[in-house]
């Protein structure tokens, strides 16, 4: 059998590095760093056509299934008493979840400032 750093007559300690290079943007604490960069950079320049198109299309997606599943549900005879539990238990089951997330970023933010 032959291993990758035989072939390429490198040591050990080169063929980790590549390996660990490698890696990067796969694993844990790069992927968040390039998320982060990503949300931080979003609306630093101007969006070019192709990503003004993708926005519309992804919004007619969004958009165009929130109406259709409206209409569905308006169409019944308790679709507007369903829609207001819907809407009632969304809110009351995420709303303080993301109250939560909210509310501990920006906590953790200050104390990161603070320091």
């Amino acid at each position: 059998m032959i291993y990758p750093f035989a072939v390429n007559h490198r040591s050990k300690g080169e063929w980790l590095r590549d390996v660990d290079a490698r890696q990067r943007n796969v694993v844990f604490p790069d992927t968040v760093q390039n998320e982060g960069r990503f949300w931080r950079n979003l609306g630093k320049e101007p969006l070019t056509p192709v990503a003004k198109a993708g926005l519309v299309v992804l919004g007619i997606f969004v958009f165009g299934n929130l109406a259709f599943i409206l209409t569905l549900i308006l169409r019944d005879d308790n679709g507007k008493r369903l829609l207001v539990v819907l809407v009632l238990g969304v809110v009351l089951i995420f709303g303080p979840v993301v109250a939560a997330i909210v509310w501990g970023t920006r906590r953790a933010l200050k104390n990161i400032r603070q320091k």
